[in-house]
Order: C-alpha cells, then structure tokens, then sequence
C-alpha cells in the first residue's frame, strides 16, 4: 500500500494592537529595536484570523523568531490604498525583509522597491522584476490537480456525502484572475483525469479582492451547484470559503479547502482533504536567507517537488477514502514531480464538460 505523506500546518495565533499610521492595524511579535534581522510583513486586507495566507505569513515570521532570533512585525492595512504607506512605514523602520502578502501588493512592491533600494523585499504570488525583491511563487496546479483527482474519484464512491450517479463537482474561485485560474484549470484537469465524463462546475466569488471576503455569495454558489449535483466541491476563494463549509455541513457533501488543513479549522465540515500552500515556509526560508547573508532577487518557485504544495491528510474520512484513491493520488504526484505529468495554469488548456 502507498501512502501519502502529507503534513497538516499550526496556525499560530498572534497579538494585534492598534498602529501609528499607515492606515491600518499592527501586530508587533517582536519589539527589540536592535534585533540583528528585523523582519516585516504587509498582509492584505483579509488581515489575521483568516486561517489562510495572512496567518500562514504570520506563522512564518514566528517560526524565524523562534529559530532565528529575529524580531518582526506585521501591520495589518484596512484597504489596498494603505498598502505603499505600510510598505514604507516598515522600510523606513529599518525592517527587512519586508513582505507583501498577495499579488495585489504588485504595484506597491515595485514603487517600495524604487523608494528604498536598499531594502530587501518579498512578494508572494506575483512577480516583480527588481535587484531587491524576491518574488515567492507557487504551482498551485500541481496540488490542485490532485485535489481533482480525488474528487473525481470520490464522486463516484457511494457514500454519505456523494451520489455515483450524478458524477458532478464544482470549483468556487475568489477574485476572476490568472492567480486563481492555475488552480481551477489544475483542479478540472485532475478531474477529467480521473472521471472523464464528469461535469465541472466552476464559478468565481466577483472580480475585485472583495471576493476573498464574501462568504454570503459563496454560499449561494455552493448551493446552487450541490443543486446542479455537485457532492465535491474546491474553492480557491480564502476567507469566502467559509460560505461553502457553512453549505456542505447543511447539505451534506464533500468540501475540498485551500491553504491550510482546513479540516482542522472547520471540524464540523465535511472537509474531505485541502491544498496545502507553505506560504510559511516561503515566508520563514527567505527570513533565514537574509539571516545567513544568502537572500538573493528572482523568482522562487514552490510546488510538490519541494514541499511548498501538499495535499493534506483525508483525516476523519480516512477509511471512507478507498486504498484505489489514494493509490492514484501517490501515483500522480510521482509524475508531476518527476517531470512526465504536466499540469495545466489555464482553463483553456483543458477539455471537458
């Protein structure tokens, strides 16, 4: 039997103060002044608490003080405006790196970037081609092929949560971007693998960040594609996702989560396993480059073949998951990892329904 090896995350809780100036919220981990690395993170305006990429980047800086010894801090924006002040209120603090959670930071980080030189900077999710930014990239596809794969399989399994005989799944995207798509085109693929008559159902939250933060509508998506037939449904969609928890708890069917074991953080749910995506380890390794005097500018590419992208444990589904199913997921990450399965990044490379 093959098994997976696959790791669930912490998130670790932290203190959120009031700031001084830039607009938003702080949240000081650290406040010793003559810290040797003095680390700094700008979340988006899903802020803490999101279970997600904000409290991963949260748990990163954690880790690299407790490994490190670093003293950071993290300011919390109120809207996207706040991002260039908060950007700069760390670079002028003497901060470095400073981060930029998300690729709506594109912008800001390459006007900071400009601004203050000498400061190295991190961006997760987008790249921006500067001599002190390193861009932290991730292949979501490739985790999220497996979570098609077992979707399309798991649809076809009687059980408590799905019906064989509608053979229907969907996928929830938050903000309509090429960001989220790699994960719906890996997703579909995975699926049509596994199930080639199987109907995809794929719908975006809206089209501005607002859609990370919308659990109402995505609740109403995820309604109406369990009633279309949809029993496994993945969103990519943040803190909206909790919409579709809230609706696969009330209606009976498999949720796929993102980011974290989101299991763990919805143990009511029927979260049947999640995309795991180490932003905290991008965050806590580039830390320790700039510790260590090895922090370099360019891309950084995380994905399975580097434990940046997993799938997480089936958890309390575990027995109802067949050895069949796990066996093809171990064998598909094999692939990609070795080269011989290519994931596609765009709906437009895949076929289907």
């Amino acid at each position: 039997m093959k098994a997976l090896h696959l790791a669930a995350l912490l998130v670790v809780p932290v203190m959120v103060v009031t700031g001084c100036g830039g607009g938003g919220s702080e949240t000081a981990t650290g406040t010793s002044s003559d810290a040797a690395i003095k680390p700094g993170v700008v979340t988006d305006i899903g802020g803490l608490g999101d279970h997600g990429f904000n409290d991963l980047a949260s748990t990163g800086l954690k880790v690299a003080e407790q490994k490190l010894g670093a003293k950071g801090r993290i300011l919390v924006p109120q809207t996207p405006a706040d991002y260039a002040n908060n950007l700069n209120q760390l670079s002028q603090g003497g901060f470095q790196p400073v981060f930029g959670i998300g690729f709506t930071f594109t912008d800001a980080i390459t006007a900071a970037a400009k601004q203050f030189p000498n400061t190295h900077f991190g961006i997760i999710d987008s790249v921006v081609e500067a001599p002190n930014v390193t861009s932290l990239v991730f292949r979501e596809e490739e985790g999220s092929y497996l979570a098609g794969v077992v979707a399309g399989l798991m649809t076809q399994v009687k059980t408590d949560y799905a019906n064989p005989a509608d053979k229907v799944v969907g996928f929830i995207g938050g903000q309509e971007s090429p960001l989220i798509e790699k994960f719906g085109a890996g997703y579909k693929q995975g699926v049509l693998s596994a199930c080639p008559d199987c109907q995809v159902l794929y719908q975006y939250v809206g089209t501005t960040t607002q859609a990370f933060s919308d659990p109402g509508t995505a609740s109403e998506i995820a309604s109406n594609m369990h009633s279309k037939g949809a029993d496994v449904i993945y969103h990519a969609a943040g803190a909206s996702g909790d919409g579709l928890f809230k609706v696969a708890q009330d209606q009976k069917f498999f949720a796929i989560g993102v980011n974290v074991d989101q299991a763990q953080t919805n143990p009511n749910a029927p979260v049947l396993t999640s995309v795991l995506k180490r932003v905290d380890t991008a965050v806590s390794s580039t830390i320790e480059a700039q510790t260590n005097g090895t922090w370099k500018a360019g891309v950084q590419s995380f994905g399975l073949s580097n434990q940046g992208i997993a799938l997480a444990p089936f958890g309390k589904f575990d027995s109802v998951v067949p050895e069949s199913v796990k066996t093809a997921v171990a064998d598909d990450q094999k692939k990609i990892v070795d080269g011989s399965l290519k994931v596609a990044t765009a709906l437009a490379e895949v076929g289907g329904k």
